[in-house]
């Protein structure tokens, strides 16, 4: 049975020291209830009470870190199926895929384009988010020099090789950044355990025969001392992304299956005949409940809806987006030219 506010406040310093970030200490204990607060947050907390609290303030979906630094990624730590009945928090990550076969003119290119590429929307500048590596050739030195090359962008990283010798090797060019490592499956679990275990790095697991498999490679990897998890069910198309993404976060929100309360990972481009079909999937997953979007196309056409659609789902419905009143002008206008009036 989940503990109550007043159940946690008895564990609890009353120092009401601030440290938290709350006010009260009382205030503290209501946001863990709630699964809004982690427990690590008080730094006054005994050790008999963070052993009696640690189940209870967990929260349903644990939240993960891709990268370091002021670019890394949040994901996950979500309390609510439906954004209306509060809000959702940690807005999925959006990482463009490059193969290591790509030549090194090109993908400098398409890095430049990538980090360079912004918009600003009623004030909030709106940005792609990092990269997705794929050891696509097979070999191990060519997909450590070109996460080493992709790396120099500065901005967050997943490196997607099922060899564990060919992600050792990229770790070795990057492991200091964080990278997301993909994937863990039940065939090398244990050998990408291990090294995520070593490199302190987030670790994608990819079973697609289904959700208890999927929690069952789940289970390997963290008993191995993997916190940091992220879940790819293997779902590609708009009615399996649908229908399993959903289940992953009623059974983590509604019935809490630790094993499956993880953020999710989706490449809507591996079931899209089209960037407007990638689009137009990667919509859905944004909106039910992806956590990190792995797209295979980029354009400025194709993204700037996607990231748009990011932020108006990711904003308190309880607070809409706002701009403050005033004359905005467009262009460099005159006397003579036409006034657009809106609210």
């Amino acid at each position: 049975m989940p503990l109550s506010g007043l159940e946690i406040y008895k564990f609890l310093p009353k120092s009401n020291c601030k440290k938290c970030g709350f006010p009260t200490c009382l205030a503290f204990a209501m946001k863990l209830a709630l699964k809004q607060a982690e427990l690590a947050k008080c730094p006054d907390i005994s050790d008999e009470a963070q052993q009696a609290l640690a189940a209870a303030a967990r929260p349903p979906i644990r939240l993960v870190s891709i990268g370091s630094g002021d670019r890394k990624v949040e994901v996950g730590n979500e309390v609510v199926l439906f954004r209306h009945e509060k809000t959702f928090f940690h807005a999925p990550g959006f990482m463009v895929r490059l193969k290591d076969t790509t030549p090194a003119q090109e993908l400098s290119q398409r890095v430049g384009e990538v980090k360079e590429y912004a918009v600003e929307r009623v004030g909030r500048k709106l940005v792609l988010d990092g990269f997705a590596v794929e050891n696509a050739s097979g070999s191990a030195p060519t997909f450590a020099q070109c996460a080493a090359t992709v790396a120099q962008a500065g901005l967050p990283l997943v490196l997607m090789a099922r060899d564990p010798k060919a992600m050792e090797a990229a770790l070795a060019q990057v492991g200091a950044q964080k990278p997301l490592l993909y994937a863990a499956t039940k065939d090398n679990a244990a050998e990408m355990a291990a090294l995520a275990k070593k490199h302190q790095c987030p670790l994608a697991v990819y079973e697609p025969q289904s959700l208890e498999a999927l929690a069952g490679v789940v289970d390997q990897v963290t008993k191995a001392g993997v916190e940091d998890v992220v879940l790819d069910p293997g779902a590609r198309d708009f009615a399996s992304s649908l229908s399993t993404l959903t289940q992953i976060r009623r059974l983590a929100l509604k019935k809490s299956f630790r094993p499956l309360g993880y953020p999710v990972m989706v490449f809507p481009g591996e079931a899209a005949a089209s960037p407007e079909e990638e689009a137009m999937l990667a919509g859905q997953q944004v909106a039910k409940y992806a956590g990190v979007v792995v797209l295979d196309r980029f354009s400025p056409a194709m993204v700037y809806p996607l990231i748009t659609l990011r932020m108006n789902i990711y904003t308190d419905p309880q607070k809409p987006i706002q701009v403050s009143p005033g004359m905005y002008p467009i262009g460099s206008p005159k006397a003579s030219a036409p006034l657009l009036i809106t609210t």
